[in-house]
């Protein structure tokens, strides 16, 4: 039974991290490039002579070599990040860290409360730790509409890390989030 726990919890670690890491490298990636269009004109006028020829590909400027240098990694190691969605990869990203932060407690629980693997919860936890990443992902963009007019751009960097936060106490988020709507709708 611990075989099967410990190795429970290397696959969630294993997928947790891929997904972690693939989605915030396309997030800083997305403001990487935000950066290179704004000096897309200079860099534009920086020409190579000759060309460039990087893996097949013919490079004459500074700027299509900054974003090709950008685009070329993601592209070949985290090719889901660039195929879906942006909005579908920002979901798995936001369950990634979720997940992320349900094993962080797991975690805890073994090193500092003293419990077995056997006595942690390494299927449940987790998956609440996905849903938790969910749950922000939309609480994320619920709470700026009913706040403010207009839109607001969620900080997506911002909000993995919250994710990740909120999985690791998930169990206190979703005690909070049922008091403040309890609170929302008898007053109290």
């Amino acid at each position: 039974m611990k075989i099967f726990a410990v190795s429970f919890i290397i696959v969630w670690l294993i997928v947790g991290l891929f997904f972690g890491i693939g989605g915030l490298t396309k997030l800083n990636s997305d403001e990487t490039l935000d950066n290179i269009q704004k000096k897309e004109v200079e860099l534009l006028a920086k020409n190579f002579n000759p060309p460039l020829n990087v893996d097949g590909v013919t490079i004459s400027n500074e700027y299509l070599y900054q974003i090709y240098n950008e685009r070329h990694g993601l592209e070949k190691y985290f090719v889901w990040t660039v195929t879906l969605p942006k909005f579908t990869a920002l979901c798995i990203t936001a369950m990634s860290f979720g997940l992320l932060g349900a094993l962080v407690a797991i975690i805890r629980q073994l090193s500092l409360a003293g419990k077995t693997i056997v006595e942690v919860q390494y299927i449940s936890l987790p998956l609440l730790g996905i849903l938790t990443g969910l749950v922000v992902l939309g609480i994320s963009y619920l709470l700026p509409t009913l706040i403010t007019k207009g839109t607001n751009e969620i900080r997506p960097i911002t909000l993995m890390f919250l994710c990740l936060f909120c999985g690791i106490c998930s169990d206190n988020f979703y005690k909070k989030i049922e008091n403040s709507f309890d609170k929302l709708f008898t007053g109290k």
